[in-house]
């Protein structure tokens, strides 16, 4: 038995996840903004990475191969109030020789106002490089609804990383500045990294998941924020030296009454040309939850 098949063993479907609370505070929101460039940034529940510390807490590390999720967004947190986190195992299967753990998480406040719902899936039983590298975006850029987003650009230095990295210790470990130790891992240490085999510091994939909400906040603002949804697969290495651009496709727009539901294809891509994170989002304007 491989050490995936125990730990998938120790996963009952219906079993509740672990549990999270922090506080989004001034100075980690800044921090956040920082770390991502992005000055209104609105979700630091990126960098807490929430699914996998209410999946670690309970059930200890996961070391899947490829990890897909989908993200429904209800609000922004508010400063100073209390963030709880928690989910629920909803299912496990076997699916093309990989074994599969998809769980649902969901975040709300101190007073009930429900922030973010999230399912996610875990894939094992393939390399990492094949999964990645294996698979294209099946989407057409063309059609006469087709419209391209204002692309943006960023370049990923290990500055950033680092950044992003102190911001995600700090939103979950309810201390100041002083309390976010500083660490060494694929994230943060290029020497490690490489000897690992790697090119370089490795970016998590949530930074690169925050310049896609970048891209979808500035096409449409609190309409993403509240109501929005975005499914993402993450394909290949983000590496400190990047440069990504951040890329969406308008790919439908369809009338509602007096709404509009728009479906955007994005997808942020290196100056190789390679496609590191590709995804899927879904908004209406106005949304309803405004």
């Amino acid at each position: 038995m491989t050490g995936e098949d125990r730990y998938l063993q120790r996963l009952p479907i219906g079993g509740q996840l672990g549990h999270l609370e922090y506080s989004v505070t001034a100075e980690k929101l800044r921090l956040f903004r920082d770390a991502v460039g992005y000055p209104e940034a609105a979700f630091p529940n990126i960098a807490a990475r929430e699914f996998l510390e209410v999946l670690t807490r309970k059930y200890g590390a996961v070391a899947a191969d490829s990890v897909a999720h989908t993200d429904r967004y209800y609000r922004p947190p508010i400063q100073d109030r209390r963030v709880q986190v928690t989910g629920w195992v909803r299912d496990k299967y076997r699916q093309q020789g990989a074994e599969r753990l998809v769980v649902e998480t969901f975040a709300v406040d101190e007073i009930g106002t429900e922030i973010l719902r999230s399912e996610h899936t875990f894939q094992f039983g393939v390399g990492r490089r094949a999964e990645r590298l294996g698979r294209r975006p099946g989407w057409s850029r063309r059609g006469a609804e087709a419209a391209y987003l204002h692309s943006i650009e960023k370049r990923v230095t290990e500055e950033n990383i680092e950044m992003f990295e102190t911001a995600s210790r700090l939103l979950i470990s309810g201390n100041g500045a002083e309390g976010a130790a500083p660490s060494t891992n694929v994230h943060t240490g290029a020497a490690l990294a490489q000897g690992m085999g790697l090119a370089g510091a490795v970016a998590p994939g949530e930074l690169g998941l925050a310049y896609l909400h970048e891209l979808l906040d500035r096409q449409f603002g609190i309409d993403f924020r509240q109501g929005g949804r975005l499914s993402v697969n993450y394909r290949r290495p983000i590496y400190a030296g990047d440069v990504l651009t951040a890329q969406g496709l308008v790919v439908k727009k369809e009338p509602a009454g007096e709404r509009v539901n728009w479906q955007v294809q994005v997808w942020l891509e290196n100056g190789r040309g390679e496609q590191v994170i590709t995804g899927e989002a879904q908004v209406t304007v106005p949304s309803p939850l405004t």
